[in-house]
């Protein structure tokens, strides 16, 4: 693009298509997600509601891209703006990154109508100076990004992957000392990259021969998991989701790896099950499934409105063992002894980054610190809960050793009346980890990172 062409000027452009709403939700979003406690996946499902199709796709696209990327789109503005980037208003900053963005990334967009429409933006929000500011730091932009690369290869190893993958410093440098420099790149990279969907079947009602020849007929790519078979990935999401197979319950949208706490419990009819933290009821759902829909499992969380998510989930899924209760994990409501209990402690979530995209620019260091203190109560909790000779599984989401193989340790230390079970037979060898954990990973497993250990009380005198 030459630098005389006027690119404000979009008339007689017959590949022009104006999203001036669909840009200014962008930026609004972003902002919510900057300056509010409030996370990227929620504000999506809530403000994108009355766009088009095509708008929802586009505004999702560049929400997710700009958060997964943040931190290469602020060096490159950081750059391009002479003055102090920091300092510019929030909503500046995110026109600018959402417009860079669309630059970098989205080959389909002209360059003409992103500058074209952030300069609109800028305009319509603050005033004609933010305006020409805006539009000299794309243009800029255009001129100078080939220049980057070799600015790139000046950056200390930190900096560079840092900067090459878009992940916290910290982050990067807490795991290059657990995994080393390549695991730590590729994981980096799977983080990055949009997640392959899965859906688990509900065997409960699920018919799966009609299911995946409606699969077939409706031309839906798909693929068992071999290693967890009530799993299926689904390539075509956006024409899976015309099926109704959500609504009437046969499958729920749920990612593999949070079939793995269900498995190791392995809960059969009959028993009593309590499931800490539950919502929004994935594994629920899934522990259910696995008992045949026969048993007692009392669903706890303390949030109202995620336990609502629950029972509607419970409901669409036709269970009806699970019971759900407000309450603190803390604090049960209940004095009985369970035969299984599962704590999916609440974690840092380093694991999920593919889906929570705007969670590592979220987190701290300090956040590991005091999240292993609240998982390690409600182990306490639980232990207190569960019958001799019961199992409980401990699971997170994140993959630091504080909150996950550590906690363990501690845990054991205060409570040598449980044993900490060996996983051999349990669950395919791959996903094991020194005998006794699984550890998940999206670069090695195609689904989110995870962690998850199998206890039993009293299991010197009574295994199971």
């Amino acid at each position: 693009m030459s630098n005389q062409e006027d690119i404000l000027s979009v008339e007689n452009r017959p590949d022009y298509t104006p999203q001036i709403d669909a840009r200014t939700k962008i930026v609004e979003i972003l902002s919510k997600v900057d300056t509010r406690h409030a996370y990227s996946d929620i504000l999506l499902e809530k403000e994108i509601i009355d766009l088009s199709d095509v708008d929802k796709r586009f505004v999702t696209e560049v929400v997710n891209g700009v958060l997964r990327w943040r931190l290469r789109l602020d060096w490159y503005l950081n750059q391009l703006y002479l003055g102090e980037y920091d300092n510019l208003l929030i909503e500046v900053k995110n026109n600018l990154r959402s417009s860079v963005y669309q630059l970098l990334f989205l080959d389909k967009i002209p360059a003409y109508a992103v500058l074209y429409e952030a300069v609109e933006i800028a305009k319509a929000k603050f005033n004609q100076k933010t305006a020409n500011l805006v539009n000299a730091i794309l243009r800029n932009y255009l001129r100078q990004a080939k220049k980057f690369d070799f600015l790139e290869m000046e950056m200390e190893i930190l900096d560079k992957l840092a900067f090459r993958y878009s992940h916290p410093k910290w982050l990067i440098q807490r795991w290059i000392e657990h995994w080393g420099i390549d695991e730590v790149s590729m994981l980096c990279q799977a983080n990055n990259e949009r997640p392959r969907l899965s859906v688990r079947l509900n065997r409960q009602i699920a018919d799966p021969t009609s299911f995946f020849k409606s699969l077939d007929e409706n031309q839906i790519s798909y693929e068992v998991h071999p290693d967890f078979p009530d799993f299926v990935w689904i390539d075509n999401f956006q024409d899976f989701r015309k099926l109704d197979f959500i609504s009437r319950g046969w499958v729920s949208v749920q990612d593999i790896s949070t079939g793995i706490p269900a498995v190791l419990l392995n809960p059969i009819p009959g028993e009593k099950v309590l499931d800490m933290c539950a919502a929004p009821g994935g594994k629920t759902g899934y522990i259910a499934d696995k008992m045949g829909d026969d048993g007692f499992i009392l669903a706890l969380d303390r949030h109202p409105s995620r336990l609502k998510t629950l029972a509607n989930n419970m409901k669409r899924l036709q269970l009806r063992s699970p019971r759900s209760v407000t309450a603190d994990g803390n604090r049960l409501p209940v004095r009985c002894e369970f035969d299984k209990i599962l704590v999916d402690a609440p974690c840092t979530g380093f694991g999920v980054l593919r889906k929570k995209v705007d969670l590592k620019w979220k987190r701290t260091e300090q956040d590991i610190s005091e999240m292993k203190e609240v998982q390690l109560k409600l182990l306490e909790q639980a232990a207190a809960s569960l019958r001799v000779g019961g199992l409980m599984v401990y699971s997170t989401c994140t993959l630091e050793p504080e909150e996950n193989e550590k906690n363990i340790y501690r845990f054991l230390e205060k409570h040598p009346e449980f044993e900490l079970l060996r996983l051999k037979n349990r669950i395919p060898e791959k996903y094991i980890t020194h005998k006794y954990f699984v550890y998940t990973f999206p670069h090695k497993h195609q689904m989110d990172g995870s962690f998850a250990a199998l206890l039993q009380k009293g299991a010197a005198s009574k295994k199971e």
